[in-house]
């Protein structure tokens, strides 16, 4: 058996731990679990110095090598053929001077440590694995609320533009009842004022009358009862002309106006020709 130096006892252990991971057929047969224990006795057995010792960074990033590429092999395959060796190595083989070679120790080393850096990398893929799906679901949740917040901030201004356009309604409303109110009170003091002014113009009238139907001229008593009469009713009709304008209202019945008008002036002409021409002596 040949003895390897440091350097390719290295290079070794680490293709054996690539070809453990390989396939689970690997080590089926008998002589090639032989041919393994063989090949692991060369790299850690020398009989004249210390057993080599193998190196924990050889073993992590071998193992880091596996677990990243998957068509060289698998981690869970080399953990289950790594107990297979373990379970199955027994010393038989004698070196040149005759003495049993026996690395149980170092294969159970070997079995230690890479299962303890399997155990440790899936550990990592398992908390690595957890906290991309934890931030994966608090990226969808943040996702969910930036929804949430825009869905509120529309809804919001939905709100308040429907507040403020209930607000200028109500205060267009309040404005109008306001405006109608007043000219309610208008027309009330108006319509009130004109029937003062009608029956106080008309008792004037008809005292003035009544005191100087005595009197020699009944031309001028009859010309100043038509002339205060037509004022009177004119005045009277503009007034309840401008309370229906005020409340939009259209003015009907124009025709009494032009003969009530008609009647007074044709009285007034009347009384004038009468006076002309003699038609009404006195008493």
């Amino acid at each position: 058996m040949r003895i390897l130096n440091e350097q390719e006892k290295r290079d070794s252990l680490n293709e054996i731990l690539i070809e453990l991971s390989k396939s689970q057929d690997i080590l089926k047969e008998s002589k090639d679990r032989v041919a393994f224990f063989i090949r692991l006795e060369s790299i850690y057995y020398n009989n004249n110095e210390e057993k080599f010792r193998h190196y924990y960074s050889d073993i992590f990033s071998t193992l880091t090598l596996i677990d990243g590429d998957s068509s060289i092999g698998s981690l869970d395959i080399l953990a289950q053929n790594i107990q297979t060796i373990k379970e199955g190595y027994i010393p038989k083989n004698n070196d040149e001077d005759g003495k049993i070679i026996d690395i149980s120790k170092e294969i159970v080393k070997l079995y230690d440590h890479t299962n303890l850096d399997i155990a440790r990398i899936n550990y990592t893929k398992t908390m690595t694995n957890e906290t991309m799906s934890e931030l994966t679901k608090t990226k969808l949740l943040v996702t969910k609320l930036e929804k949430n917040v825009q869905e509120s901030e529309v809804l919001l201004k939905e709100l308040s533009k429907q507040t403020i356009e209930n607000l200028k309604q109500l205060s267009e409303d309040i404005q109008k009842k306001q405006e109608d109110m007043q000219k309610e009170y208008i027309t009330i003091l108006g319509i009130f004022a004109a029937i003062v002014l009608a029956f106080t113009g008309g008792i004037v009238f008809s005292s003035s009358v009544l005191e100087n139907i005595d009197k020699p001229s009944i031309y001028r008593i009859t010309l100043i009862a038509f002339i205060i009469g037509l004022i009177f009713f004119d005045l009277i009709w503009l007034l309840i002309d401008f309370i229906r304008d005020l409340n939009g209202k259209v003015l009907g019945k124009k025709w009494i106006l032009v003969f009530v008008n008609f009647i007074l002036i044709g009285g007034i002409l009347g009384v004038c020709f009468s006076f002309q021409f003699g038609w009404f002596l006195p008493i």
